[in-house]
């Protein structure tokens, strides 16, 4: 009978768990949270984030705004909260609604307050090569494949989707690994045929069951960094058929990737105490 491994969150979350509780119980620290609108996912991250900072004795703090906020009172509060001194840290969550300009909103957060690595010098020195602080869940996808010893050099890797936020920066960290990297956006021909060629997918797009079973080769890796809600269920890119008679290891959705991004958060929290 096929074994597949489930390369799930949690352990990788506990190894990184214990070594913030030292550091954060040996200073005071308060991580904020700023969305706009109404995004499910966004929310459910929001939520799962403030109960991951309060486990480990950070104080947070939750500015909300909502769908039709204008560019104008965006920038405003999030430049308030920059400069607010009991602020150590801001993440600011993704997506915003059409009319802000991310770009825009984004030069008027404390790049040093910067969690995520959204303000453009960030994004610069990470691009560069010049700083290790990459967006959060490109991070947490690394620290998932390291722990389960998931060979990166030489292997075909399919990165689906190119957002600021994952799978631009994941598709530099691959490279950085050695990985051949074939990235796939909305507009690619031929998915299937792409996918089926993949030793290792990766995938950041937020459709539900976008790749299905008959698209990926036996024992490939599958690694799902989608979110939506269907039927009020939480569920990936990625369809459990996929994963199931599939794969030779896959993250969960829930219980994957997600449980590790709340980590790399408050690791990246570290560095300004």
């Amino acid at each position: 009978m096929k074994r597949t491994l489930i390369l799930r969150g949690k352990p990788v979350a506990d190894m990184i768990r214990a070594s913030l509780k030292e550091v954060f119980a040996a200073t005071e620290a308060t991580l904020a949270t700023f969305i706009i609108g109404n995004d499910a996912p966004a929310h459910v991250y929001q939520r799962s984030l403030i109960r991951c900072a309060r486990g480990l004795g950070v104080n947070t703090r939750e500015v909300e705004l909502p769908e039709d906020v204008t560019q104008e009172e965006a920038e405003a509060a999030l430049s308030a909260l920059s400069a607010d001194p009991a602020v150590t840290g801001i993440l600011p969550l993704m997506p915003v609604p059409p009319q802000i300009s991310q770009v825009n909103l984004m030069n008027c957060l404390d790049p040093q307050k910067d969690m995520d690595c959204l303000h453009p010098l960030n994004s610069g020195e990470f691009y560069l090569g010049l700083s290790p602080w990459g967006p959060c869940t490109p991070r947490a996808c690394m620290k998932i494949i390291d722990f389960y010893h998931i060979p990166l050099e030489g292997r075909r890797v399919v990165m689906v989707g190119y957002g600021d936020v994952v799978g631009r920066p994941l598709t530099l960290m691959l490279v950085d690994r050695h990985a051949t990297v074939t990235v796939c956006r909305s507009k690619t021909k031929n998915l299937p045929n792409i996918l089926s060629q993949a030793d290792i997918i990766f995938s950041a797009v937020g459709k539900p069951n976008l790749i299905t079973e008959d698209m990926v080769r036996e024992n490939c890796v599958l690694i799902d960094i989608g979110l939506s809600s269907l039927n009020g269920k939480l569920v990936g890119d990625i369809s459990e058929g996929a994963k199931i008679h599939k794969a030779a290891a896959y993250t969960p959705v829930p219980g994957g990737v997600g449980v590790l991004s709340n980590l790399m958060v408050m690791e990246t929290l570290t560095r300004n105490l």
